[in-house]
């Protein structure tokens, strides 16, 4: 089976992937519509990657690790949220001995 990739956003990030060529696309404008919709990519067999916004991932933190899912987070259209403790970072700092700038 062909996995497929599916997407929570907003207005603005829904519409670049859309035309991108991907369908499984869901335009949300709260957290509750964002929760609903990473659930039911989640229960999805034919779901492999559900590609989400940093500033909904924030929102949502305890719904998107309860998901079985691999979940990436994006920066929206306003950049990347600037994090005290970058999760990132801290592995490869482990992982190679230097820090990334």
């Amino acid at each position: 089976m062909k996995m497929k990739i599916g997407v929570v956003g907003d207005r603005d990030t829904a519409i670049g992937f859309r035309l991108a060529g991907l369908v499984d696309v869901y335009e949300v404008n709260n957290k509750e519509e964002a929760a609903k919709a990473i659930k039911e990519l989640a229960e999805r067999e034919d779901i492999g990657l559900i590609i989400t916004t940093e500033r909904i991932g924030e929102e949502i933190r305890d719904v998107i690790n309860s998901v079985e899912k691999v979940v990436v987070e994006i920066p929206d259209k306003n950049g990347p949220i600037v994090r005290e403790h970058d999760p990132i970072r801290t592995l490869v700092r482990k992982a190679v001995g230097v820090d990334m700038k």
